[in-house]
């Protein structure tokens, strides 16, 4: 490369200030180089530092030879630029001393640093300006190894730091003068080693050159001197091992990136089969791959070293050079590239880069790795072999899909690496047969479609060699034979083929020339091993079995490979147990015959769409089924035909499989198609006279224009054997002879030469082909024979000379006649041209034909598989069994076979052992082992040591637990093993888990524990179940310690037993149940009940009787029933009759069953109740399920209580519109009612009727159900009636006693008060239902506020003090609403009559007042004031009554007699106070008043008349003498209050009522006693102020009058 001119001092300047620039610039931003690092992502060192430290390295290893030994930096002519870049030289310039001369790579190499300095970016470098440096000293010859090392490796770090990237400037020239300088590298020879390691540098190097991304540009002609340097290094032997495999993993890379761009090549339009015998472009590029024996190499090892301490022998003695490179014609060529090359390109900017490489290169690589494979070329080892085949299979795997896109690529696989690789697989060599196998596995799992017929051949041959003979096969235990599909069966023999193919296609196994059989015995040991793992490889294609029943069983001309690939794998996939071995063929045997049955299980997995469009294009299976039966036809046809030709062909034409025997032409196209007909037969038939018509449409068939008389005769003889008579062979060649003489052939000038000629070139043939001939015939000697024959004329002996050459070089071989190599090459010629009208292979992935196939070989697999379980020594062998057992379940699932699939499971149900157990849990030992507590049982030993049971049952879960939709007998056992686990304490702990209202969760007890007796009954605090559940699932008792203590086998066996049921995944099998069919689902409620009530698949069923007797399986079963049916919610219409009849017989027969079954059996119905909630149509359900709970019998009630009312809780929770309509009210409040007074189960009943009164501000209250709410809320109020037994006890000073209530009556209490307190608040609803119910006026006020009255009444007597105080304040609440202030005089007498008399009634009987004698005092005050104000309300509206003097001496009545009981000063006085209040209101009324004291039946006489018996000194204190000032008194006081007090909403006095007065007071009735809800504290009544205007101080009125 020339050197550039040195720069001016004026642009050295400018180039300093420039950089200065850039330098601040680069300063400014350094901050930044952690986040934006690199203009490159290969690097984060700035891409000129890093160019410059490859320079110094080159140049530093240059210095250190003695060439360039005196060389400093200062020699590299470094000036100002270099030194601000941080160059050191600023010492060296100082001395002044300048070397005239520098070495060219120097120059280059400084010229680099000042192009350095003037580029600003990476991306502005030129790539030639880059490498060339580099490039020379890679290229010169005076360099040595280290040189040339550190050269390469600067090269190869600017590829992989991609400062040189496809964006590079010149880049393409760059990478055309990099492959020349790796490809033609030269340094001087030192010893071997580091030789070696300069190779391995340059292999490097061409790999990063190749993978990198400008090595896309690289050009065809680089590619291919690259190829061949890399094979030359592969194949030369005076190379290291390390060396040569290095070279093989680079053209490995190279390879696969070269195949990797077919992806991306354009696909020429060829027009003709001619045009694709060459590249695109006409270029035709040869690689030559190296001869190991050759002395002439293309890679030179060096024969003498040097090294670097041997200065003088290197400049004394003729250097010895290592080169790398071509020779001849080639390096003459790359030399003058070279030459071009060096040209600077900036000289030639307007030059095109070089097209990058393609299909040529592709193809010449190709052709070269394919004809190393060749087995009969001497000159390629078998070293070579392996090295090729390792690179085609790296190609294959790249690119193998894009070949088929190219026809040059396709002649070339489909040909001769097919012949080839068939060939190499019948080797015992095993890394040559490895190898080869791996190739041929890569070649069809990528270009199948193309290979149809070379697939059928190939695994012929396999299913060949690794078949015994027939003599040789021993009887099975089993029946290999088909299953019946589901239409009949194609019963197709096996065909007489002479040459032993299975498919009439040529097979490998053939005699070779010498006479030796190179492979057609049954393959043994690692042979057979190879040759079943590369089945195997094609068994993994998911569509293999499929494509081969499409393509090859429904193919008229192919074998049955699916059917003989069946019953081979069935018979080879179970070990021999009188000759076991080691040996895993029967594992891959198994292995590729459950890949058939996965790969029809995952293509169930496709989604419909991607299946209506994978089945588009495929024929279905009527088509294909109809051909099957033709082929049937045609093998019996051509077996009757090879007996006898007549009749063969009268049983075809009786099929239709040939219209007519009397249509020659017909019969003759049959002929010369089939393939299964025997061609020594056929020429027979046609050389027969009475044929004659036949033979002439057979020969007229071909096509004979425009070839030579010997190749149209080749054409002719190969479709059939000529028969051994003279005569018949004269009658075929004179038609021949007429045949082609009608095609006009420019040297043949008659018929008869035609036939002169044909007849003369058979005779040729046997004269230089048969090895019975000892002097063969010349061209002279062939050509005299045939003089004068041409219509008297001599034939041209220059076409006698082509005939002669072509017979001589190429046998024409006869069908059936030759073996070894012609034999071979005959069959595959045979092959490709069967292959032309082949077709591609179909392939068939789509479920389309599964089902079919499936049936109709599920037989043989499965007897297989189940052999192979049952006589397996090996886990490989069991996995292979079950794995099978597991396939087969989930296709029989998938296409609704519940026979089939009740056939596996209930084998595996049997297998596992688990169902002909005892059940004896009394000898059951409970132990801890590693923390663990574990319960050994006999059923959990014996499993323990059953390994194929445990295997088996992980299967059958596992079938059971993804396809339960097909299991219909199968549920029983399956439940029955379930059942034997659980009675076993081997269930996981979450199956046992149940739903529970009171806990959440809760298990499920496996022994009812003995409750001890207790002299005090203990609180319940939850269910029954509950309680039981703080006991261990396996309880341990006192009979226990008589046991003998498990040994460590049992302990052993039992972890063995628990390892396994937590593999079976239990606690999943019901997880999806709600995906089953109805059917399905029928079955296994049906299976659930048959072993709940003790049913056993192994023992007849019997009638299950009630027991009190705790049965966990039957609480166990009774729960799964619960869990599927509320799983299965949406169709539970379905489940209902039969989960409803159950829990009804459980119900209904609750006094004889066990407490805890009829406990859970009340869970499980709300439960379902709860599900229901949502559903309307299932209301009338969920009230036959409440209903059914009324049932229970009264002794069972108290245990169930609890639970129940918390179902009816959630229920109410869940959906409360469920209870709504009219008929529900009954029912709901009526299992309220029946719990109001349990200690346990109220509290859940009272939540739910507050709940209910106050959710939608109380909305849910209804015409229909307002009796009952009342009613309902009385009985929790009266159940309120506990907490007297604990004031009594408090009062009474008891010893022990630390609260006068416990809790349980302190809670009783809490409800009553919230009761009594909702029932008041009830009062707000009224208005709205009488609005609503549409009632008469007359009636609606008894029925909507007289309940209320009624209730807060019978609460003022309660034996509690704190519930009687509490109603007391509601009820004057009550009393004083405006709402029930009507104008109807009737209803307020009712309110006095059926009141507020029936309260003081019931507070004078005796009985009641002794449940709290000192409490009943102070309510007996509160009730004569209560009484006193309510009529005080009223008084004014009644003074014109005519009943008002019997109601006021009614009320004195009750005064004088509270007066008479009182027991205590409160009531004393408390009477007195209420009538002073009363009689000083009544005296603002003109009424009373003393005036009327002349009367003797007034008011004023009559009261004072009752009271004096009683109170006679009332008179005196109320109404004193009054003041002769007429000053103020109390009474006066008294008077303006009573004006103020009901001057305001005072009605006008009324007439008096139509009716009579109300009747005498009757006595109320004893109150009920009922439950309790919420509370709400209620304020204690405030004295009342009444201010006096004429007094300046207020004047408290006492408590009594506080609501006035």
């Amino acid at each position: 490369m020339a050197s550039s001119p040195p720069m001016g001092h004026s642009q050295a300047k400018e180039d300093h200030d420039t950089l200065a620039r850039k330098l601040t610039t680069q300063r400014s931003r350094h901050s930044l180089l952690e986040e934006q690092p690199v203009e490159s992502p290969g690097y984060e060192l700035q891409w000129s530092h890093l160019i410059h430290a490859e320079i110094i390295s080159v140049t530093s290893a240059m210095r250190r030879n003695s060439r360039w030994s005196g060389m400093s930096v200062s020699g590299l002519s470094m000036g100002s630029l270099g030194m601000n870049m941080g160059l050191r030289g600023r010492e060296n310039q100082k001395d002044g001393t300048y070397r005239n001369q520098e070495s060219p790579l120097m120059v280059g190499f400084n010229e680099l640093r000042s192009r350095l300095a003037a580029t600003g970016a990476a991306k502005d470098m030129d790539a030639v300006a880059l490498l060339d440096p580099f490039l020379e000293v890679i290229q010169s010859g005076d360099t040595n190894g280290p040189i040339t090392g550190a050269a390469l490796s600067s090269v190869e770090k600017f590829l992989m730091c991609k400062i040189i990237n496809k964006d590079s400037p010149n880049v393409s020239m760059a990478m055309q003068r990099l492959a020349v300088a790796a490809t033609h590298c030269k340094f001087e020879a030192s010893d071997s080693v580091s030789d070696e390691i300069v190779l391995l540098k340059i292999l490097q190097v061409l790999r990063v050159a190749f993978t990198s991304g400008p090595g896309s540009l690289l050009s065809d002609e680089s590619v291919c001197s690259m190829i061949e340097t890399g094979l030359s290094m592969c194949c030369q032997l005076q190379l290291s091992e390390m060396l040569r495999k290095s070279a093989e993993h680079t053209m490995t890379i190279i390879t696969q990136t070269m195949f990797e761009k077919l992806r991306t090549i354009p696909i020429p339009k060829e027009s003709s089969a001619s045009d694709a015998e060459e590249p695109e472009d006409n270029e035709v590029i040869h690689v030559q791959a190296s001869n190991p024996q050759e002395s002439d190499t293309h890679l030179t090892a060096p024969t003498s070293t040097t090294t670097e301490g041997d200065v003088d022998t290197t400049q004394s003695h003729p250097r010895e050079l290592v080169t790398v490179g071509v020779s001849g014609n080639e390096a003459e060529k790359d030399e003058a590239t070279t030459l071009n090359n060096e040209q600077d390109p900036e000289d030639n900017p307007d030059a095109a880069p070089p097209k990058s490489y393609g299909l040529p290169s592709i193809r010449e690589l190709l052709r070269v790795l394919i004809s190393l494979l060749n087995p009969h070329d001497q000159q390629h080892i078998d070293r070579m072999r392996l090295m090729a085949l390792s690179i085609l299979d790296v190609a294959l795997e790249a690119g193998g899909r894009s070949i088929t896109k190219f026809n040059v690529l396709m002649a070339l696989v489909s040909d001769d690496m097919c012949k080839y690789l068939f060939q190499l697989a019948r080797t015992d060599n095993l890394p040559i047969l490895t190898l080869t196998l791996r190739v041929i596995s890569t070649l069809f799992d990528t270009m199948k479609p193309c290979l149809k017929l070379q697939q059928e051949l190939f695994l012929s041959f396999l299913l060949d060699r690794l078949s015994p003979p027939a003599f040789a096969l021993k009887p099975l235990p089993f029946n290999p034979d088909f299953g019946e599909p589901l239409r009949p069966a194609v019963a197709t023999s096996e065909p007489e083929v002479s040459n032993g193919s299975r498919s009439g296609s040529p097979s490998p196994s053939v005699k070779s020339g010498k006479g030796d059989k190179l492979d057609t015995t049954t393959a043994h040991g690692e042979v057979r091993e190879l040759l079943l793992e590369c089945l195997g490889q094609f068994a993994r294609a998911p569509t293999f079995m499929v494509d081969l029943w499409v393509n090859y069983d429904c193919g008229l001309d192919c074998g049955d490979l699916f059917q003989d690939m069946i019953k081979f794998l069935t018979r080879n996939s179970f070990p021999d147990s009188t000759t076991y071995s080691a040996s895993n063929s029967h594992m891959l045997c198994m292995d590729s015959l459950l890949l058939f049955i996965n790969h029809m299980v995952d293509r169930l997995s496709i989604p419909k769409e991607e299946t209506s469009i994978l089945d588009k294009g495929l024929e279905s299976y009527d088509d294909l089924y109809k051909r099957r039966q033709q082929k049937e036809l045609l093998v019996k046809g051509a077996a009757k035909f090879d007996e006898n030709p007549k009749a063969g062909l009268a049983f075809l034409e009786a099929n239709n499989m040939i219209k007519s025997l009397n249509d020659p032409i017909g019969l003759a196209v049959f002929l010369k198609t089939s393939t299964r007909i025997s061609k020594r037969l056929l020429g027979e038939f046609l050389a027969k006279s009475a044929n004659s018509d036949v033979l002439k449409a057979f020969i007229q068939l071909f096509d004979f224009n425009g070839k030579r008389l010997d190749e149209a005769l080749r054409d002719m003889l190969e479709t059939f054997r000529l028969p051994g008579e003279s005569q018949q062979i004269e009658r075929i060649m004179e038609l021949f002879a007429a045949t082609y003489f009608a095609t006009k052939p420019a040297h043949v000038a008659s018929q008869d030469a035609a036939f002169i000629l044909g007849y003369a070139v058979v005779m040729l043939n046997t004269d230089q082909h048969n090895r019975g001939v000892r002097e063969r015939m010349s061209l002279e000697q062939f050509a005299k024979n045939l003089r004068g024959v041409n219509n008297n004329e001599n034939f041209s002996i220059d076409y006698l000379g082509e005939i002669f050459e072509a017979i001589r070089k190429r046998e024409i071989v006869l069908p059936q006649e030759h073996e070894g190599q012609l034999g071979f090459n005959y069959a595959w010629k045979e092959l490709l041209r069967r292959a032309e009208n082949a077709g591609p292979l179909i392939i068939s992935n789509t479920s389309m034909y599964d089902k079919e196939l499936f049936v109709s070989s599920w037989k043989p697999i499965m007897s297989a598989i189940s052999y192979a379980f049952n006589m397996a020594q090996d886990d490989a062998t069991l996995q292979k069994s079950l794995t099978g057992y597991y396939q087969c379940a989930i296709l029989a699932a998938h296409y609704q076979l519940p026979d089939i699939f009740d056939r596996v499971t209930m084998s595996l149900a049997r297998m596992t052992g688990l169902l002909d157990t005892p059940n004896n849990t009394a000898d059951n030992r409970d132990v801890t082992v590693d923390g663990v507590a574990i319960t050994v049982s006999d059923l959990a030993v014996q499993f323990g040591k059953s390994y194929k049971g445990q295997l088996a049952a992980v299967v059958a879960f596992g079938v059971a637990n993804e396809h339960g939709n097909m299991i219909r007998a199968g549920w029983k056992p399956i439940l029955e093993i379930i059942k034997n686990l659980f009675v076993n304490s081997l269930l996981p702990g979450s199956m046992l888990e149940v739903e529970d209202f009171l806990s959440g969760t809760t298990m499920i007890m496996l022994k009812a524990p003995v409750v001890p007796e207790v002299k005090e009954k203990a609180r319940q605090d939850s269910s029954l179940l509950s309680t039981l559940s703080s006991y261990l699932l396996s309880s341990s008792y006192s009979y226990e310690s008589v046991r003998e203590e498990p040994t460590p086998e049992e302990i052993e066996s039992t972890r063995c037993t628990a390892d396994c049921v937590a593999a079976c995944r239990l606690e999943e099998l019901f997880t999806d149940i709600r995906l089953l069919e109805d059917l399905p689902l029928t079955h296994l409620m049906e299976a659930i009940k048959f072993v709940a009530d003790g049913n056993s698949v192994t023992k007849p069923s019997k009638v299950p009787t009630p027991s009190k007797h705790y049965n966990p399986a039957s609480v166990f079963f009774l729960e799964l029933m619960i869990s599927l049916t509320v799983q299965n919610r949406y169709r539970v219409q379905a489940l209902w009759p039969i989960v409803y009849e159950h829990l009804s017989d459980i119900i209904r027969e609750a006094g004889t069953q066990s407490v805890l079954l009829v406990e859970r059996a009340v869970v499980g119905l709300l439960r379902l109740c709860i599900r229901l909630a949502h559903n309307d149509e299932m209301n009338k359900e969920v009230l036959d399920a409440l209903d059914l709970l009324l049932g229970l019998p009264i002794d069972v009630v108290p245990e169930v209580a609890e639970q129940m009312m918390a179902g009816v809780l959630n229920l109410l929770k869940a959906d409360s519109s469920c209870v709504r309509p009219n008929l529900n009210w009954d029912v709901l409040f009526a299992l309220l009612s029946s719990t109001s007074n349990h200690p346990e189960a109220a509290k859940y009943s009272f939540e739910a009727i507050s709940m209910f009164v106050a959710e939608n501000d109380g909305e849910n209250v209804s015409v229909e159900n307002y009796a009952d709410c009342v009613d309902l809320l009385i009985r929790f109020a009266a159940a309120g009636a506990v907490g007297a037994e604990g004031v009594l006890k408090h009062e009474s000073g008891q010893r022990g006693v630390k609260s006068h209530m416990s809790k349980a009556q302190a809670n009783a209490v809490e409800r009553a008060k919230k009761a009594v307190e909702m029932l008041y608040k009830l009062h707000s609803q009224a208005p709205r239902l009488i609005t609503e119910s549409k009632m008469s006026p007359e009636l609606t006020w008894s029925a909507y506020w007289f309940p209320i009255l009624v209730g807060l009444t019978q609460q003022c007597s309660n034996p509690c003090r704190e519930v009687r105080n509490h109603a007391m304040i509601y009820l004057q609440r009550a009393l004083l609403l405006p709402e029930i202030v009507t104008d109807k005089v009737s209803e307020w007498v009712v309110v006095f009559d059926k009141v507020l008399f029936t309260l003081l009634e019931d507070l004078l009987r005796p009985e009641i007042v002794q449940h709290d004698p000192a409490g009943f005092e102070e309510t007996r005050s509160k009730a004569c004031a209560t009484v006193c104000k309510t009529f005080l309300h009223y008084y004014f509206r009644l003074l014109e009554w005519e009943g008002l003097k019997a109601l006021w001496m009614t009320v004195l009545d009750y005064m004088d007699a509270f007066m008479q009981t009182a027991q205590s000063d409160q009531l004393y006085e408390a009477v007195p106070e209420s009538l002073k209040n009363c009689l000083l209101v009544m005296s603002t009324s003109e009424a009373f008043s003393e005036a009327s004291a002349s009367r003797p039946d007034s008011l004023w006489n009559v009261t004072w008349t009752r009271i004096n018996k009683f109170l006679p000194n009332l008179k005196a204190e109320i109404f004193p003498a009054q003041s002769a000032e007429g000053g103020s008194s109390y009474a006066a006081l008294m008077m303006g209050v009573g004006k103020t007090l009901f001057s305001v909403n005072s009605t006008p006095a009324l007439a008096p009522p139509a009716f009579a007065p109300a009747p005498a007071p009757v006595s109320a009735p004893v109150s009920e006693e009922g439950s309790a809800p919420v509370s709400s504290s209620v304020p204690e009544e405030s004295p009342v102020t009444v201010v006096d205007e004429s007094t300046p101080e207020p004047t408290v009125v006492n408590d009594d009058a506080a609501l006035l």
